[in-house]
């Protein structure tokens, strides 16, 4: 649509749609392409659409699944928008053979965002894997925590939503 407005209008109509391409494009990637979960053998880093948080194993108190996967550090928090739970259906297609050996469910009970089929359940699964191997090792020594504010794309999404408005309201 972009490309389309460059070759068939004027300076602002190309102008006005490369601004709000430019501000989709960012809305997208922001929300849809950068949350993720890492693990490593320290501790892990949870990548949202506005922050990045590595957390070291050593302050990681507990691994829940239950609307998206999260960790309870201290007092706080902390949700991972890149594995989010499913509808509260999918726990009537959980067949017991999928769950066999995961210690998940044992008193016969599995909440839906602790399937293994799901993004929450898997990436949960693994963080408490993880959580154990580092318990069991007797470390204390994981990885310093720190919070990474993502202000380049913010700013980018910001800039591109006023320049499209001022753009929109004046015509040259």
């Amino acid at each position: 649509m972009v490309v389309q407005t460059f070759f068939t209008s004027g300076l602002h109509a190309s102008l006005v749609a490369a601004t709000w391409g430019s501000f989709s494009a960012t809305l997208v990637y922001i929300i849809l392409h950068r949350p993720k979960v890492e693990l490593f053998d320290e501790g892990i880093r949870i990548t949202n659409p506005f922050d990045q948080i590595t957390v070291g194993w050593q302050r990681v108190e507990s691994v829940d699944a239950k609307y998206t996967m999260s960790i309870q550090v201290g007092d706080k928090t902390i949700y991972a928008w890149a594995a989010p739970a499913p509808g509260r259906y999918h726990s009537r297609t959980i067949h017991p053979s999928e769950i066999r050996g995961m210690d998940i469910g044992i008193d016969g009970l599995i909440r839906p965002g602790d399937s293994p089929r799901t993004h929450s359940g898997a990436a949960a699964y693994l963080a408490i894997l993880r959580l154990k191997s580092f318990r069991d090792a007797g470390s204390t020594d994981g990885c310093e925590s720190s919070l990474v504010s993502n202000k380049r794309d913010m700013g980018i999404l910001i800039a591109s939503f006023i320049v499209g408005i001022i753009l929109n309201i004046y015509h040259f």
